[in-house]
């Protein structure tokens, strides 16, 4: 037991020294990003300290598993060279049970990412994304889902619309139960409009069997012109891919919020296979950095006895972006929902460890 926790200790001190160097490295390049968008827009100096510490955290959760690699890497390698391996495969203990306690250190790194990192992750996701939104002027059209339905806000020149619908077809250019809400630039509330039915044709708004309340004064109802029309047609630029990219991304929603936010999206008739794809993907985030792990190890266990670190650490490396090419265009297929979501965002991690341990034991074949 006591080698396990020697060996443990060993490889979650690798990890955090990896984690430090390469935040220092990710610190300049995040400085330097910072200081582009921020250079002719002459903002004060706290606004960039803010950007760069909300932006940080984004990019440790993209390398982590690398870092989780480099630290597997260094732990064994450095075994190996101080001789520390030979006297631990000569006391009888094989390579799996020297991979166990990286492993279940490793899960638990997983299980504490997405408990407690991901909320802080996607707090921060979202106050870059208003920083940065703030100065320039991109706040677009928004979408919001809710118990009651959608809610789109449409901007214009003179005026600026929010609209409320019951629900949605899945590409988002049909909506059902609708009320369109004109608001003046001053922010005055111009005419309401209900309708059973409003349809996007291209930069036009249809809408069907409906009512209009035009307000004549701020006594609102008690003024207003209300006539039936059968159609309605209302100027927009939305596009159907527009309204469908103004969702909150995944990324800047938590995991404990997450799998409610996909049922109002399959409730509002939303598509929300976006949404499974990312949250089985932050589920499988233990068994991606095991595999990472289980990666930087099976390059690593006999590096001192065959002299050819440099070629095996690359090949590790190279192994590991390979893994996370396969794991976006899995992904991306689950997506376009040409393979089903669960083989999309668990079958690469998996197939790599699997892959990585069928390494180790033909090195321990010999």
């Amino acid at each position: 037991m006591t080698l396990y926790y020697y060996i443990a200790r060993k490889f979650l001190y690798n990890v955090i020294r990896v984690q430090v160097a390469l935040l220092a490295l990710l610190l300049l390049i995040i400085t330097a990003d910072v200081l582009r968008f921020f250079s002719e827009r002459g903002v004060e100096a706290k606004v960039y300290i803010q950007l760069i510490s909300v932006t940080l955290p984004e990019s440790m959760f993209t390398t982590f598993p690398l870092v989780v690699l480099l630290g597997s890497m260094f732990t064994f390698l450095g075994m190996s060279r101080s001789s520390e391996m030979v006297i631990v495969r000569a006391s009888g203990v094989s390579a799996l049970k020297m991979l166990l306690a990286p492993t279940i250190v490793t899960i638990l790194i997983g299980l504490i990412t997405i408990t407690a990192w991901n909320p802080i992750l996607t707090a921060t996701i979202r106050k870059a994304s208003g920083i940065r939104a703030e100065y320039t002027g991109n706040g677009g059209n928004q979408l919001s889902i809710s118990r009651e339905g959608l809610w789109l806000r449409q901007t214009g020149e003179n005026s600026n619309f929010i609209i409320q619908a019951r629900s949605s077809s899945r590409s988002g250019d049909i909506l059902y139960g609708v009320r369109f809400h004109e608001f003046s630039t001053n922010g005055d509330l111009v005419r309401r409009i209900e309708a059973t039915r409003a349809e996007l044709q291209p930069g036009a708004w249809k809408l069907f069997n409906a009512t209009q309340w035009r307000f004549l004064d701020k006594n609102l109802f008690e003024t207003a012109d209300i006539r039936p029309y059968p159609e309605i047609v209302l100027p927009t630029d939305l596009t159907s891919d527009r309204i469908l990219s103004s969702f909150a991304a995944p990324k800047t929603i938590s995991v404990w919020k997450l799998p409610a936010f996909i049922d109002q999206l399959n409730a509002s008739g939303f598509s929300a296979v976006r949404h499974e794809v990312f949250l089985q993907s932050q589920y499988a985030t233990p068994l991606t950095l095991v595999a990472m792990m289980l990666i930087g190890a099976a390059f690593s266990l006999k590096h001192a006895r065959f002299g050819n670190a440099g070629v095996m650490a690359l090949l590790a490396i190279l192994s590991g972006f390979l893994m996370f090419a396969v794991k976006n265009v899995a992904e991306s297929l689950g997506q376009a929902q040409e393979v089903p979501v669960l083989l999309a965002t668990w079958a690469p991690p998996l197939a790599a460890a699997l892959f990585a341990l069928a390494f180790v034991l033909h090195l321990e074949d010999g």
